[in-house]
């Protein structure tokens, strides 16, 4: 793949700070009032559900949240390389907590009247509530969200999130709503959904990211749109025998959970592991291009090789200027990683329409935090680790 001139710098020299230029801030274009009214009509559904028992929502909320941190900073770990948006990762959790919770409890609701319980229950539920969750990956396909869907990585997260904000609610729904049965069935209650489960809805929505991020980071290739459906088709499946296994019992249950649940649970840590992975080479190779462009100096790209470099990076700094160089450090930090992942796509073929001005939006980002955390930047350049020997980049092939 030849290297686009346009994403090359022009000047015989290093790019230089031309401070009348600023990077645009990225609007989310979502509808985010709806989504927090929504998100109110869900919490004021739950707490005149809990009203009954408010001894049982008082409980149910903190062990929730405790569960769900957990999950949370699992998505965390798994984005470290390229963080996405705080906004929208709020966004993907307040999608699942609202318009996830109140679509699924709508539809499953009508279908009862007509179909009974059961039926909702393993077929009719799944179904609804995977399309409600994923339907969040979707909307990160349209306008500038897309720039922030890179692939695999991204999919996993945003769906994971949705899924999240999802499950927070129904735990906390169903916790409190044990109260009233009983000691032994709230232990249940808890052990099963808290305990041995929490992963469970970001388990099956993850099947639908997975798919969406490999739909996403295939170039222009025929049938992509089944890779989205595949994975619709491989959450709804998980998730109808995982609530068909409760209709058995504990028994039934218990052998969905060790002889599916937990075999597919760690595959998919194994297929997150590997994306990560490969986020962390492609930094790695767009490095030495970023540098041979004169985007980056060397000791910077040493600093940005790995993510302990970059932790210790962002530690002298902060010792030596305080928030502001650090807060400086980061955005340096994210938008050299963006940058490289966007050049990535590009040379890929699966980079965005407005690839370009992105490019430019980012060289300046750079620019603009490197000079106002320079003196800092060049302190540390003395002690950063060596980065790779850099070489010309092929412009007839890679």
């Amino acid at each position: 793949m030849s290297e686009d001139p346009r994403l090359v710098p022009q000047a015989s020299g290093p790019p230089r700070f031309q401070p009348s230029v600023r990077r645009q801030a990225r609007a989310t274009g979502a509808p985010i009032a709806v989504l927090i009214l929504l998100a109110v009509l869900a919490a004021g559904v739950l707490l005149l559900e809990g009203a009954r028992h408010p001894l049982g929502l008082i409980v149910a909320v903190p062990l929730t949240a405790v569960a769900m941190a957990v999950v949370v900073a699992c998505y965390f770990w798994l984005d470290r390389w390229e963080p996405e948006p705080s906004r929208l990762l709020l966004l993907a959790f307040l999608w699942g907590a609202s318009v996830a919770i109140v679509v699924s409890l709508i539809l499953e609701l009508a279908s009862s009247e007509v179909l009974g319980t059961g039926v909702v229950l393993v077929l009719i539920g799944p179904a609804v509530e995977e399309a409600a969750k994923g339907a969040f990956l979707l909307v990160m396909l349209t306008g500038v969200r897309r720039r922030e869907f890179d692939g695999v990585v991204d999919g996993l997260v945003y769906a994971g999130f949705s899924a999240v904000g999802f499950a927070f609610v129904e735990d906390i729904g169903y916790v409190a709503q044990s109260f009233s049965q009983g000691t032994e069935a709230t232990l249940a209650t808890v052990i099963l959904r808290l305990v041995l489960a929490p992963f469970a809805h970001p388990l099956f929505t993850s099947m639908i990211g997975l798919g969406v991020g490999l739909a996403v980071s295939r170039p222009q290739q025929r049938g992509r749109w089944r890779y989205p459906l595949i994975g619709y088709l491989a959450a709804v499946t998980l998730h109808a025998l995982w609530n068909g296994s409760l209709v058995f019992g504990f028994g039934g249950y218990l052998l969905v959970y060790v002889v599916i649940m937990v075999p597919v649970f760690l595959a998919a840590l194994l297929i997150a592991r590997h994306h990560r992975r490969r986020e962390r080479d492609v930094v790695r190779r767009q490095l030495p291009e970023l540098v041979y462009y004169r985007l980056l100096t060397p000791a910077e790209a040493g600093w940005l090789d790995s993510i302990a470099a970059r932790r210790a990076w962002l530690r002298s700094v902060t010792a030596r200027s305080g928030k502001a160089g650090a807060q400086a450090l980061r955005n340096f930090q994210t938008a050299a990683t963006e940058l490289a992942f966007l050049r990535d796509r590009v040379q890929r073929g699966v980079g965005p329409a407005d690839a370009y001005d992105l490019h430019a939006e980012l060289v300046q980002a750079l620019l603009v935090n490197r000079a106002r955390a320079a003196r800092p930047l060049e302190e540390n350049a003395r002690s950063a680790p060596p980065i790779r020997p850099v070489r010309p980049p092929s412009l007839s092939g890679r």
